[in-house]
């Protein structure tokens, strides 16, 4: 059974190296699942607690890469839903199937708007993600702008598979965090050393020398000597 107002749940298989399961539902404020919570039909048996924190990391970076790609606040990752997402994930496990968590308007408490979940199972982070984007519900779920708050739960199986629950919340009376300011630009590396000789400073050409003193010639000596022989004879 589905509250009214939520979608159904769906399931995608995209052409993926590693086979992905996914499926999409929402649970808008003031819905009978909100009010009370809906029982499963069928009792599934939930397995002992085995998280990856890693790899729910992994994946609450990757939701909020994508929300500031394209210019929406980040999500604060809220302990109550990441609880939620965390059992809900193992019981999956122990059913051998995902399925959507009937009870998550009940699960979670304060004052939220709108509940949102996704779950998946795969082998890989990255191909998972992949397959949430090429869905457009959960590609819708990934980018809402009225989300603040996600819980993300990821649990593997025994044959390697990840099964895992992005619980998305949008608390009344709170706006999400605005996306991260841009990095600065890098800072431009100092100029590298020079490794030519400087250039030697400018020289300037000596002065030439003088011009030698003319030798007398005969006709100098004879001129000289004329008159001093006319003195000598007075």
């Amino acid at each position: 059974m589905t509250p009214r107002g939520a979608r159904l749940p769906r399931r995608c298989f995209p052409a993926l190296t590693a086979l992905c399961v996914v499926a999409v539902w929402l649970v808008p404020s003031g819905s009978p699942a909100q009010a009370a919570g809906l029982r499963t039909t069928a009792a599934t048996p939930v397995m002992a607690p085995a998280a990856d924190a890693g790899l729910e990391s992994q994946f609450v970076s990757r939701i909020n890469s994508l929300r500031s790609s394209k210019g929406l606040g980040q999500l604060q990752v809220s302990g109550e839903l990441q609880g939620v997402a965390r059992r809900w994930t193992d019981r999956m496990v122990g059913a051998g199937q995902i399925s959507h968590n009937p009870n998550l308007g009940s699960e979670v408490s304060g004052s939220w708007t709108k509940l949102g979940e996704n779950v998946g199972v795969g082998y890989d982070v990255d191909g998972l993600v992949q397959a949430f984007i090429n869905s457009p519900g959960h590609y819708s779920n990934l980018v809402d702008p009225a989300w603040t708050h996600v819980g993300v739960g990821v649990t593997a199986s025994s044959d390697g598979r990840l099964y895992t629950t992005h619980n998305f919340m949008a608390l009344g009376g709170q706006a999400p965090p605005p996306p991260p300011p841009p990095p600065p630009p890098p800072t431009p590396a100092p100029p590298a050393p020079s490794t030519t000789a400087p250039p030697a400073p400018p020289t300037t050409a000596p002065p030439p020398p003088p011009p030698p003193e003319p030798h007398p010639t005969s006709d100098r000596v004879t001129a000289v000597l004329g008159p001093l022989r006319s003195l000598e004879g007075e």
